[in-house]
């Protein structure tokens, strides 16, 4: 069966796009976005996973990233994570659905934790979060995929 192949294939070039772009220019397109989000949705329909849970897991993603910066800028001032941050999760929900979500954030927030720590990072230093997420959906898809 080609289809989880190709699906992989894709959504790996997606997010080594993704990835390259965050770390040159600080911030994640929107037409990645969207191609993450509409491939993400075709590939569930194709693999005949559950589409709505793709439809929440997209809305989840997308809010759980809103609502934490929601909170962070009336904590401190200012913005704490961009919000193509909270559109590309929202395309990583399309992917990895709904409970897929929990696991992506947190590998993400455990490796972007440990970059920052082991390069000794300054508290307020912007930090790239879309490669960490990157690494997690990616990770999180295959798991579901190929167990």
């Amino acid at each position: 069966m080609m289809e989880p192949l190709v699906a992989a294939i894709v959504l790996s070039a997606l997010l080594l796009a993704v990835c390259v772009t965050d770390l040159r220019e600080r911030r994640i397109p929107d037409l990645l976005n969207a191609l993450i989000f509409l491939s993400g949705l075709a590939a569930t329909w194709i693999l005949r996973r559950d589409v709505a849970a793709a439809l929440i897991g997209a809305a989840a993603g997308y809010l759980v990233i809103a609502a934490l910066n929601l909170a962070f800028r009336r904590l401190r001032g200012r913005d704490g994570i961009g919000m193509g941050d909270a559109k590309f999760l929202a395309g990583l929900g399309a992917w990895v659905l709904w409970w897929g979500l929990p696991f992506v954030v947190l590998m993400a927030s455990a490796a972007g934790l440990a970059v920052a720590l082991l390069r000794r990072q300054a508290p307020g230093a912007l930090l790239p979060f879309g490669p960490f997420l990157a690494a997690g959906g990616l990770t999180v898809w295959i798991v579901q995929i190929y167990s």
